[in-house]
């Protein structure tokens, strides 16, 4: 669970989980948001895959449009 905002997809009070094989979800309960990124792409480094960053910044900016 997020308890404070580092970067534009922290929202405090969301949670959920980054798969090691391309897949993430989380709930922001604040923003009523559900999210789910399905891919095929295996994490090769902690920080996960470049699209995965994309995703989650990309939802969070239509948010405010």
């Amino acid at each position: 669970m997020v308890t404070r905002r580092g970067k534009l997809d922290d929202s405090p009070g969301r949670y959920g989980w980054d798969g090691g094989y391309g897949t993430s979800w989380y709930v922001d309960p604040a923003e009523d948001l559900i999210g789910i990124l399905l891919t095929q792409r295996l994490f090769d480094s902690a920080s996960g895959p470049q699209v995965l960053h994309d995703f989650w910044t990309t939802v969070y900016q239509a948010l405010g449009d």
